[in-house]
């Protein structure tokens, strides 16, 4: 099965397979990043459990978890973020991200930006043809973040049929490797 290496590097920051030692700080850096939820509905507040159910789940054999990984992000051997993703799945040979946190004062630094290349270079490697992901199309930021990182292809896109302050409608987009 074609997973990330367990730790990898880029640059300046070292990705590692998560633990529940790191759930706290998961955690943390998630609800430092909850001003996104008008945005991102995804971005509501999570009990620690859903937390330690995703590193659980992620520490899992790669079949019967559904091919999932949960890798965290570290600079100078602090965690700064995290993200997690699906191998093999919506289809073979993709990398859905399904989930990719940065903390605030990690941003706009190019971390991000060093993470995804990284990141399309390991996809790559471990015979990943596509990275996809979903985003809001509220989360402006977010948006022009995962464009300029080309992600410009239009996969799918979903949204409430009637437009209001709460109302969402996302974009499945994707970068061919």
């Amino acid at each position: 099965m074609n997973r990330l290496p367990a730790v990898w590097q880029t640059t300046r920051l070292t990705i590692h397979d998560g633990t529940l030692a790191d759930v706290p700080q998961l955690m943390a850096i998630f609800n430092a990043c909850s001003h996104v939820e008008p945005w991102d509905p995804t971005f509501k507040v999570y009990p620690e459990a859903e937390f330690a159910g995703l590193v659980t789940k992620s520490m899992g054999d790669g079949v019967g978890n559904g091919r999932f990984q949960l890798q965290t992000i570290r600079q100078a051997n602090q965690i700064i973020g995290y993200f997690h993703c699906y191998h093999n799945n919506p289809q073979p040979n993709t990398l859905f991200i399904s989930m990719f946190v940065l903390h605030p004062d990690h941003q706009k630094g190019g971390c991000g930006t060093e993470l995804v290349a990284g990141l399309a270079q390991q996809a790559k490697a471990s015979s990943h043809q596509a990275i996809w992901l979903e985003v809001f199309l509220k989360n402006w930021p977010a948006l022009r973040f995962w464009i300029k990182s080309g992600f410009t292809t239009i996969i799918d896109m979903d949204g409430a049929y009637h437009h209001d302050t709460t109302s969402h409608a996302s974009i499945v987009i994707a970068k061919s490797l």
